[in-house]
């Protein structure tokens, strides 16, 4: 079962705060330092929503904006860990 939680954070305490949570995340893993760690790792759309801890309407809008790069062999998507996290860093803008 999904949790919601609802709060009074305006759009750039949002932004902030998210930003802040892939840091850490980056940080914890190791994926600044060593990117090859991450750098054959696919992951379906669900688990790339979960990875970013984005809803999956999110990711899957990136995708269709391409915004994101994804790879797709007939109805099956793929997303490259090391590319989400290249792409998060590079446009921040995604996290607005």
């Amino acid at each position: 079962m999904e949790k919601f939680i609802t709060t009074n954070l305006n759009g750039e305490e949002l932004q902030t705060l998210i930003i802040e949570a892939v840091k850490k995340a980056n940080q914890e893993n190791n994926y600044n330092q060593n990117p090859d760690l991450v750098s054959n790792d696919y992951l379906s759309q669900r688990e790339a929503a979960k990875f970013l801890r984005i809803s999956l309407p999110t990711i899957i809008r990136w995708k269709n904006a391409k915004r994101v790069p994804y790879y797709q062999e007939g109805r099956k998507v793929l997303f490259k860990k090391s590319e989400l996290l290249q792409v998060l860093q590079k446009n921040q803008i995604l996290l607005k």
